[in-house]
């Protein structure tokens, strides 16, 4: 089941992405190395607050979730005209439900909750990602710091 992610989820979302940040890390990626850090949980209880994380939940546990937010500095930093859309951030599941399409039911129910331009980044070097946003009609809009950037309008 997909669901606004609600206070009581704050640390099962948190819990996933510094498991998948350590995954990253142990496979030599520089992918979420910010993940690492404590500072991490403030951006989930941020997010989760403002009512902008989508869970899925399988049999009362949490395996993947992802932010549709307002721009951060991060999105400052990659587009000149970044208030002029929503991000899709921290998209992440499980390892456990790999192929299981928990990530493109997160991705196409995340849209459908959303109108207007939706943006989102991934390292420019990140073949199955810059392969993967596509597919939910985002179009590669060129590279910026070593990221892909994407855009989709809803």
């Amino acid at each position: 089941m997909i669901r606004l992610a609600t206070q009581a989820d704050l640390r099962a979302v948190d819990q996933l992405i510094l498991r998948k940040a350590e995954e990253f890390h142990a496979a030599g990626k520089t992918q979420w190395q910010k993940y690492l850090e404590p500072s991490r949980t403030d951006f989930v209880r941020h997010d989760v607050m403002n009512g902008s994380v989508y869970v899925y939940e399988q049999e009362g546990t949490i395996v993947g979730a992802v932010s549709l937010i307002p721009p951060t500095s991060w999105d400052h930093n990659l587009w000149d005209d970044a208030d002029a859309a929503v991000y899709l951030h921290r998209l992440v599941v499980d390892s456990g439900m790999k192929g299981k399409r928990v990530g493109e039911q997160l991705m196409r129910h995340a849209l459908a909750e959303t109108t207007g331009s939706v943006r989102l980044d991934c390292v420019a070097t990140n073949e199955f990602l810059n392969e993967y946003y596509p597919q939910f009609g985002f179009v590669y809009i060129g590279e910026r710091d070593g990221f892909s950037l994407f855009a989709k309008e809803c």
